[in-house]
């Protein structure tokens, strides 16, 4: 027995011996390859769905804009200008010298075929586009048949990747959603980017190899790193590990910023302080409109006042306090430009003003007539429920604070947990409760959108994706539909004004924390990492984001030092960790259902 156990300990560590030496079979100069991680091996190069592998959306094909998600600003890029010429014309004009990464000349007859192609694979549907035009080999006009979102349209210049027609248009367009775009696959990965896909190892690393006659070194300079490479790190534990040792640069885990650089001072993330990590987008209290007695802004606005964020964020999940509009920090350029601070002032509410918001529910006759400490509302105690998943820790620790909150408040607050389809988000859609927390209505790119998807609604089939509480306010539809068919600037600052008066007066949610996104960077070999004081790129290194600024991010780092010949090390990967689980946060991609997003919310210890 013992001599058989001994053979498979030997057999064990022979594989194990194998496994490590095929991670470091090929070796590249540490001063030229930036290490990045993600949670899954990197299985599908597909730019267009399922996709796993960092930068191929970015870095190896590229937009017409690229998206600077942290100040929700369009940088051109394929594109040298977009702009409406008319109310229903929207004119592209690509950069001169725009090439393919076998050679051929990037034309406008790619970019007529490329949003073409996403409407044949079933990706994207132009509302209202009726033609597009080449006019010339760099100049292509979308024509509209009515008045265009031009929100919408903003959103489609950023998403949509130009894919070589030349490659692309031999493809069946059912046969490349399942495609991975590895092994033999891997030669129609033709894109226009600063890297192409040099290898996937299975189970292990994918790895990117700088393209050295990119058209874009022209305009944006040719990029520091020569190889950008992702491997497979499944815990939090491990990827902190890595960090220490100096064999990640930069990725988007769950660690504890504080203690890594106590033991590595070259560790940063967005802040230099507490919370570290990027606050992005506002976690919202939803409160459900076709319930009493929440159906009164009045009492909407009390329950706001009674809640305390600076306890929540002191108490609860890794975050920051929120001002009183779903407009999160990222959005502080458009915050700025309605006079948002002004606009809370006159029409917003003081949170924690305990006393103020009792007054309030005296005045609507919501008062405890037993004694018992708890409210009545039509006779009855008034006591509220509050869903959410049971796996969601950082939002039942939340919804435990809010609760203890609006206690003395003479409210009582039962919390329900159950998993996320069945019945968290099936009590979400069906209005079955009567408080819940979420951000999906505030991670998104522009003021538009945000608003549009908290309090758009026509009727139940007809209304915001994130309006979970069936919000509905008759002025606030006319001004989302403004909105949504100017271009011009003063005019949306206006539309958004106002919106955001009708937000502050009526109260269809209140924002209670900031969350944070996951980031960590290591400067012992590349520096200049987007930050907020230069937030030139966006802090979420993770597949499926590189048009919204993960590939600016890529392309702005230096190295840390001069190199050296001697610095040339094998592939990380022999970290010897223990492997975490990481547990307990809501789950990104659970969140959205969407790919998976990375805004996790972190718990304090």
């Amino acid at each position: 027995m013992k001599r058989h156990l001994a053979v498979a300990l030997v057999a064990l560590l022979l594989v194990s011996l194998w496994s490590f030496a095929s991670v470091r079979a090929e070796d590249f100069p540490r001063n030229e390859t930036i290490y990045t991680a993600n949670s899954a091996p990197p299985t599908s190069a597909n730019p267009f769905q399922g996709g796993n592998i960092i930068g191929i959306d970015g870095l190896v094909f590229e937009p017409l804009f690229m998206l600077n998600f942290m100040t929700t600003e369009l940088k051109p890029w394929l594109a040298e200008y977009g702009k409406w010429v008319d109310s229903t014309t929207y004119e592209v004009k690509l950069r001169e010298g725009t090439k393919w990464q076998d050679g051929k000349p990037l034309t406008a007859e790619d970019v007529k075929f490329s949003f073409e192609y996403y409407e044949k694979l079933g990706l994207k549907k132009f509302e209202g586009l009726s033609e597009i035009k080449v006019v010339d080999d760099r100049t292509v006009r979308f024509i509209f048949s009515g008045q265009p979102n031009v929100w919408v349209w903003d959103q489609n210049l950023y998403s949509v990747l130009i894919i070589p027609k030349h490659i692309f248009e031999n493809l069946d367009p059912e046969k490349v959603k399942t495609m991975t775009f590895t092994g033999d696959d891997k030669k129609y990965l033709v894109g226009s980017g600063a890297y192409r896909l040099k290898e996937v190892v299975e189970q292990q690393k994918s790895i990117l190899e700088r393209n050295e006659d990119w058209w874009g070194a022209k305009y944006f300079n040719k990029p520091a790193a020569k190889y950008i490479i992702q491997l497979y790190v499944s815990s939090n534990d491990q990827a902190a590990n890595m960090f220490l040792k100096g064999d990640l640069d930069v990725a988007t885990y769950y660690l504890d910023i504080a203690e890594l650089k106590k033991q590595n001072p070259n560790i940063v993330s967005w802040l230099d302080k507490e919370p570290y990590f990027p606050p992005v987008v506002p976690v919202v209290l939803y409160f459900n409109t076709q319930h009493e007695p929440m159906n009164m802004p009045a009492f909407r606005k009390a329950i706001a006042m009674a809640i305390n964020p600076e306890q929540i964020v002191q108490q609860g999940p890794i975050s920051a306090v929120p001002d009183q509009t779903p407009l999160g920090p990222i959005m502080q350029g458009w915050k700025d430009k309605i006079g948002a601070k002004d606009l809370i002032n006159e029409y917003g509410w003081k949170y924690g003003d305990l006393q103020d918001a009792m007054k309030i529910l005296d005045q609507l006759g919501i008062k405890d007539t037993d004694g018992d400490g708890i409210r009545e509302y039509n006779g009855k105690p008034l006591e509220l429920h509050f869903v959410t998943c049971s796996g969601c820790s950082d939002w039942i620790q939340a919804g435990e604070i809010i609760a203890n909150q609006l206690k003395p408040l003479g409210i009582k607050v039962v919390i329900d947990k159950g998993d996320w389809t069945n019945f968290f988000m099936q009590k979400l859609n069906s209005g079955d409760f009567d408080l819940a927390l979420h951000w999906a209505g505030t991670f998104k790119p522009d003021p538009y959108s945000v608003y549009y998807n908290l309090m758009y609604y026509k009727n139940e089939t007809d209304k915001g994706a994130a309006n979970f509480g069936n919000y509905h306010n008759e002025r606030a539809n006319e001004l989302l539909q403004k909105l949504a068919a100017t271009p011009n600037a003063d005019e949306q600052v206006e539309y958004l004004k106002e919106l955001t008066q009708i937000w502050l007066q009526e109260v269809p949610a209140v924002p209670v924390y900031t969350g944070t996104v996951f980031y960590e960077a290591n400067t012992q070999y590349w520096k200049n990492w987007p930050n907020e004081k230069n937030p030139y790129g966006v802090p979420i290194f993770w597949p499926g984001f590189g048009t919204w600024g993960t590939a600016l991010a890529m392309l702005g780092v230096e190295p840390a030092q001069t190199p050296t010949p001697s610095e040339t090390t094998g592939s990380p990967g022999g970290t010897t960790t223990t492997t975490g689980g990481g547990g307990g946060i809501c789950g990104p991609a659970a969140l959205l259902l969407l790919a998976a997003v990375p805004l996790l919310l972190r718990r304090r210890r």
